[in-house]
C-alpha cells in the first residue's frame, strides 16, 4: 500500500540529520567560532515546508474519509504519528527535586540566557546578578 506520509517523514529526518551533522562539525572545529544560524534557518524553513505539506496531505485524507468513507491511511501508522507528536509537544523529562522540563521550555530558557549574555557582553556585566539554571538529569 502506498503511503504518501513516508516521504515527508524521510525528508524531515533527512533535514534534521543534516542539521545534526552541521552542528557536530561546528562543535568539533575548535579553531573557529560557532556560526550556526544559517543552517538552523534553512532547516526551519525546510521543516516548515514538509510539515505544512504533510498536514495538507493529512487533511486531504481526512476529507476523502469524510466524503467517501475511503482512505488508504494505516491506523497503526496514524497511532504511531499521534504518539510521536504527543511526545514532541508534551514530552517531559525529570530535572531534579521533582521538577520536570521539556524541549520547548529549555529552548525558551536558552533564548533568555543568550539574549542576556549578548546584552551583558555588549554592554558590560559589572554589578549584574545572574540566575543559574540547574543541569538536567537523564533517567
Amino acid at each position: 500500500m502506498y503511503n504518501p506520509f513516508r516521504q515527508y517523514i524521510y525528508e524531515i529526518g533527512s533535514i534534521l540529520g543534516k542539521l545534526g551533522y552541521a552542528l557536530c562539525q561546528q562543535a568539533e572545529n575548535k579553531n573557529q567560532p560557532i556560526n550556526i544560524h544559517g543552517q538552523v534557518k534553512q532547516t526551519m524553513d525546510s521543516l516548515t515546508y514538509y510539515l505544512h505539506n504533510l498536514n495538507s496531505d493529512l487533511d486531504a485524507c481526512r476529507y476523502n474519509l469524510i466524503k467517501d468513507g475511503k482512505s488508504e491511511v494505516n491506523t497503526l501508522e496514524m497511532e504511531s504519528l499521534k504518539v510521536a507528536l504527543h511526545h514532541l509537544l508534551n514530552g517531559e523529562s525529570y530535572t531534579h527535586d521533582g521538577e520536570t522540563s521539556n524541549p520547548v521550555i529549555e529552548l525558551y530558557k536558552m533564548k533568555f540566557l543568550i539574549d542576556s549574555l549578548y546584552r551583558l557582553t555588549t554592554k558590560g556585566a559589572q554589578g549584574s546578578k545572574e540566575y543559574i539554571f540547574d543541569k538536567i538529569a537523564i533517567n
